[in-house]
């Protein structure tokens, strides 16, 4: 008798709310942030999928909550003074095989469990939006056992993975939201197709450090639309990664993202590009605030090993204000084969306190780098400054600190048939700069640098 009458109370809730929202509360929700509220929010989402898709309404209050599973067709909606909140037990997370795509390890690499508190696995027509509030409650996971701050990410006892996890999903919006205070990367959107950003206010706790704490990642994904955002955290702001392979059902190039009109700040990298072994492409930055950042943007080919490494290409900036460390770190590290060619900046204003890095190789140097109208307060790069030299030395002394003169010092070392791989840079420190190879015209002894 009491299943039926559960059975009626639900087909006359998804009836009410035919015209209107699905509200959790109706569906036993608290909203007093002690009580879980997980289950309810899952009936609440599993009854607007079922009837063709609605909204699904968190009025104000502050819910306690696991991993809960968006669908087909939902609108959830966190209204204003609203506040979904990551339990701080691990069972109330997913299990780590919880979907193929999946990934984490504990006690290693990032020290990540897999778990999420909101998947939105292979669905679509998905909205994500607020005025409210998504919190991770960075505080109950980030702590040692004395309730001290970790010394090191492997320290940390236990902790959820990406905090908002948008996989292979199509037509997903985000909007109008506040994401705070996730235990590692704020949101994920991997290899999704036809995705809106905008007007999201995404931070992490910079002191004390939130490892990982990065805001928008984007990976494999295609057709991606990031605008009119502000985001400040402890690791990357956003990023771009093709690192799809072996976990993606249907892996593709992280391609057709354009960003524009938004506020980064971070301890690392404001932009990063680069980590994985697959495509980044055809994408744009227009209208860009950096601010209290170490690098403003950031290029690798290969972070954690070696292997092939990410292809870069075709990728615009233009009309930037930045305030930060440094202006540009380019480099392939681990990357054995990866190529950047055709990033371009245009219009970019501000003040760095440290030249740009550039770090290829003679093999592989980085193709058709563009700086055009760019003048920033303390840039000494040559490569920035868009002398034509700099662009054939794979090594630049820029990466040092040594200005573009200094770098001509180079003398040239006969030793019998060969050259001498290391030369002096002329400095006080008695610095060496090794360049092996540096267009030596097939043995005649010609130098790459005039």
């Amino acid at each position: 008798m009491k299943t039926l009458c559960g059975i009626i109370l639900a087909v006359a809730l998804a009836a009410l709310s035919a015209h209107g929202a699905f509200d959790i509360r109706d569906y036993g929700a608290k909203g007093d942030g002690e009580t879980k509220d997980t289950a309810a929010i899952q009936r609440a989402i599993d009854a607007a999928s079922a009837a063709g898709g609605g909204e699904v309404l968190l009025p104000k209050g502050i819910y306690l909550c696991g991993s809960v599973f968006l669908k087909n067709g939902v609108d959830f909606h966190i209204a204003e003074g609203a506040v979904l909140k990551g339990s701080p037990d691990k069972e109330d997370y997913n299990a780590l095989d919880v979907a193929p795509q999946n990934w984490g390890r504990l006690g290693s690499g990032d020290n990540i469990s897999g778990g999420h508190l909101i998947l939105c696995v292979e669905q679509e027509n998905v909205t994500l939006r607020g005025p409210g509030k998504v919190d991770g409650n960075v505080g109950a996971f980030l702590k040692m056992p004395d309730g001290s701050h970790p010394p090191t990410k492997l320290r940390i006892p236990w902790r959820p993975a990406q905090m908002i996890w948008f996989v292979e999903s199509r037509n997903v919006t985000i909007r109008d939201i506040e994401i705070a205070d996730a235990p590692y990367w704020s949101c994920f959107i991997y290899g999704c197709e036809d995705v809106v950003v905008e007007r999201a206010n995404i931070h992490t706790v910079r002191n004390p450090h939130t490892y990982n704490g990065d805001g928008l990642d984007i990976d494999s994904s295609r057709r991606v639309r990031v605008t009119d955002c502000n985001i400040s955290t402890a690791d990357d702001a956003i990023t771009l990664r093709a690192a799809g392979q072996g976990h993606l059902k249907n892996d593709g190039p992280c391609a057709d993202i354009t960003v524009s009109n938004c506020t980064f700040s971070s301890d690392c990298n404001a932009i990063r590009l680069g980590v994985g072994n697959g495509v980044i492409r055809d994408c744009s930055f227009t209208g860009i605030r950096i601010e209290n950042t170490r690098y403003a943007v950031n290029a690798v080919g290969a972070w954690s090993c070696p292997e092939h490494g990410v292809d870069i290409s075709n990728i615009s900036f233009r009309d930037m204000q930045i305030d930060a460390k440094g202006f540009c770190k380019f480099y392939y590290k681990h990357a054995t084969d990866s190529v950047f060619d055709g990033i371009a900046f245009r219009q970019v204003r501000g003040r760095v306190r440290e030249p740009s890095i550039f770090d290829d190789t003679p093999k592989r140097p980085f193709r058709n780098l563009v700086f055009e109208d760019v003048k920033l307060e303390g840039e000494t790069s040559p490569r920035v400054a868009g002398k034509r030299d700099a662009e054939r030395q794979p090594r630049e002394a820029a990466a040092s600190g040594r200005t573009l003169k200094q770098a001509r010092q180079i003398r040239r070392v006969w030793h019998g048939q060969e050259w001498d791989n290391r030369v002096r840079m002329g400095d006080s420190k008695n610095d060496l700069l090794s360049v092996d190879s540096w267009a030596m015209d097939a043995g005649k002894g010609k130098e790459g640098v005039k």
